[in-house]
């Protein structure tokens, strides 16, 4: 990354609990971040350094104006990070296609439109980072979320081509796929759902939100400057690619 792109960071899915300790971590590193959600209770306070922006990340054009926005209030984006998603329990024979449509929707395509209206401004700007919020289950398919294990599969392969076709750019893309990770959403599951997960850990732990801001970190650190097209899976060995 160029000097000039590498303190303002945009994160979507600011206000959940991944998204919201990306935010914090990321101020706390020294860049000014402009955290989009479509709610913004519960997101970072505005400080100098966090600029909360209200942004439905399946609104291409809403997704343009703000990243515009961002690049005349703070900066060119240097880091692109897409944490906006969430998730339904749903059997294949229970999935609607108004299920499957939002699902997809908010988690491949919205990745997808934010993705598309950051890159010009890293292009012009010498390079930048771009990491995609994947899940385990996007690696190894889950049971009764058939539509959700698609989106996250395909924000894997959105991330693959995408990191090709940008590093001619200076552009690294990856993607993090966690294993079940306690956020306050996690924590309203099943009970019965989770203790399956979690039997599916070698480690016999939960994920935390450290164990992927860590790795978040890294990937927007100069120790994180040649890896592209990369699948960080936080997943004390529930899966091992």
């Amino acid at each position: 990354m160029s000097s000039q792109t590498a303190r303002v960071a945009i994160v979507t899915g600011s206000s959940g609990g991944l998204g919201s300790a990306t935010v914090d971590a990321l101020a706390a590193d020294g860049w000014q971040v402009a955290a989009m959600d479509t709610n913004l209770e519960g997101a970072s306070p505005k400080t100098e350094s966090v600029v909360p922006m209200l942004v439905d990340v399946t609104d291409s054009r809403a997704v343009n104006e703000a990243v515009a926005e961002v690049a005349d209030r703070l900066g060119p984006p240097g880091v692109l990070v897409n944490v906006a998603g969430t998730n339904r329990i749903s059997p294949l024979l229970e999935t609607s296609d108004e299920l499957w449509d939002f699902l997809l929707d908010l988690n491949l395509k919205g990745t997808f439109i934010c993705c598309r209206a950051v890159v010009p401004h890293m292009m012009e700007n010498g390079g930048g980072r771009i990491i995609n919020m994947s899940s385990i289950f996007g690696i190894r398919g889950e049971a009764n979320e058939v539509a959700y294990s698609a989106a996250k599969a395909g924000v894997i392969g959105l991330t693959r081509a995408l990191a090709t076709e940008m590093a001619p750019h200076g552009i690294t893309v990856n993607a993090l796929a966690p294993v079940m990770t306690l956020t306050p959403r996690v924590a309203a599951l099943p009970e019965e759902f989770r203790a399956l997960q979690l039997s599916k850990i070698p480690l016999g732990r939960y994920g935390t939100v450290d164990d992927v801001v860590n790795t978040v970190l890294f990937l927007v650190s100069e120790g994180g400057a040649f890896y592209s097209g990369q699948t960080f899976s936080a997943n004390g060995g529930d899966t091992m690619p």
